[in-house]
C-alpha cells in the first residue's frame, strides 16, 4: 500500500516536472528550505517546537522557493550547453560552478536572508563581510561533491531538486550559520576545517 502511494505520488510529481518545472522545483526547493531551517532550529540548537521561529522558517521558504531555485534552474541550464568529451564534461561544470557561480552565489543568498530579516542594506552587507568565509569555505567542502554526482548522474529537470535535497544538511549548517553570527576569519574558519 505505502510502495503504491508513493509510486503514484512519483508519477504525479513527474508529470508537474515536466508540466511547470520551474514552478514545481520552487514549490520544492521552498519546503525543502523550510526543512532544514527546521531541522537547525529543533536538532541543531535544541529548540522545542514551542520555540520555533516560524518566520525563519518562513525566511527560508522565501530565499530558497523564490530566489535560489530559479536562479539554480537556470543556471544548470547554462551549463547544460558545456560541451566536450561526456567523462569530462560533469567535471567541467563542477569547476565552471564552483569557481565562477558559487561565490557570488552564496554572497548574494547571504546578503539577501539579512534584508529578510529587516536588516538595510548597509547591515547586509557588514554581515555578508563577517559571514562570507564562514559559509563559502565549508561550501568548497561539500558542494563539490553533490554537484558531480548531479551532472553525471542525474537528469537536468531533477538537478534543483537534488541539490535541494542535499541543501537539507546543507541549510541546517547555513541557518546555524547566519542565525549564530559568529566573527569568523579566514584563518579560523581553516583551522576549523582542518580540525
Amino acid at each position: 500500500m505505502a510502495e503504491r502511494w508513493a509510486q503514484a505520488t512519483w508519477r504525479c510529481y513527474s508529470r508537474l516536472m515536466k508540466r511547470r518545472p520551474v514552478f514545481t522545483q520552487c514549490v520544492t526547493a521552498g519546503f525543502l528550505g523550510v526543512c532544514g531551517d527546521a531541522i537547525s532550529q529543533k536538532l541543531v540548537e535544541g529548540h522545542s517546537w514551542k520555540e520555533y521561529d516560524a518566520s525563519r522558517g518562513a525566511r527560508f521558504f522565501i530565499i530558497t522557493g523564490i530566489y535560489i531555485a530559479p536562479v539554480l534552474v537556470y543556471w544548470f541550464r547554462t551549463l547544460e550547453r558545456v560541451g566536450g568529451n561526456p567523462k569530462i564534461v560533469p567535471l567541467k561544470r563542477v569547476l565552471i560552478d564552483q569557481t565562477l557561480f558559487a561565490p557570488p552565489f552564496n554572497a548574494t543568498v547571504l546578503f539577501n536572508l539579512r534584508l529578510l530579516e529587516r536588516e538595510t542594506p548597509a547591515q547586509s552587507y557588514r554581515s555578508l563581510k563577517r559571514d562570507f568565509l564562514g559559509v563559502w569555505i565549508p561550501s568548497l567542502l561539500y558542494w563539490p561533491g553533490v554537484q558531480l554526482v548531479n551532472f553525471y548522474c542525474v537528469p537536468l529537470n531533477f538537478r534543483v531538486i537534488v541539490v535541494q535535497v542535499a541543501a537539507l544538511l546543507w541549510n541546517s549548517f547555513l541557518s546555524y550559520r547566519t542565525q549564530a553570527a559568529p566573527t569568523v576569519t579566514l584563518s579560523k574558519t581553516v583551522a576549523n576545517v582542518v580540525e
